[in-house]
């Protein structure tokens, strides 16, 4: 994951950790406004680990990833007070559940905002965690003016990220 997103705009800090007990010291000593936590952590670790980050910083949003299969635990996840769900496949043969299957995160209040389609068809790209570049590649857009729309959607949905921007998107009801 940090691989994926050390190039990412907007992104100012980049840490990780290999077990939530590492992740607790790191947060206690430098609380993060995002924590993207792996749907591979045992069940009982995840709920004590969202329920002991949402103690410490309660505006931190907590964001579980992984595999589709991994959707019925999102939503108990997302029960305990994680902000989302991102369904990553590890690879291509990998299926997609039934969106009846899906988590949905928990519904915003501000739900009036107004993105362009350009924006919209950003922030789906975004989604599907591909880069400005293959954006623009999809949209016949140079990367720059993706970059420019991504800019513009961050700031509507006030994120402060490409994985807050999403889990805004979903929040809003703009993306599934």
């Amino acid at each position: 994951m940090v691989s994926l997103l050390v190039n990412a705009p907007e992104i100012r800090r980049i840490n990780s950790a290999i077990t939530a007990a590492e992740l607790l010291v790191k947060f206690n000593l430098s609380p993060a406004e995002m924590v993207l936590l792996s749907a591979r952590t045992r069940p009982d670790v995840l709920a004590d680990t969202i329920r002991t980050l949402t103690a410490i910083r309660p505006a931190t949003r907590i964001v579980l990833f992984g595999a589709a299969e991994f959707a019925p635990l999102a939503i108990k996840a997302i029960g305990e007070g994680a902000a989302g769900f991102l369904a990553c496949e590890a690879s291509s043969a990998a299926r997609a559940p039934d969106a009846a299957t899906m988590p949905h995160p928990r519904v915003a209040t501000e739900t009036d905002v107004a993105l362009s389609r350009r924006e919209m068809e950003v922030l789906r790209g975004i989604s599907m965690g591909k880069t400005n570049g293959e954006i623009g590649s999809d949209l016949d857009l140079a990367e720059d003016t993706v970059k420019t729309h991504a800019q513009r959607l961050f700031r509507k949905l006030s994120a402060t990220d490409r994985a807050h921007a999403v889990v805004q998107g979903m929040r809003r009801k703009l993306i599934d």
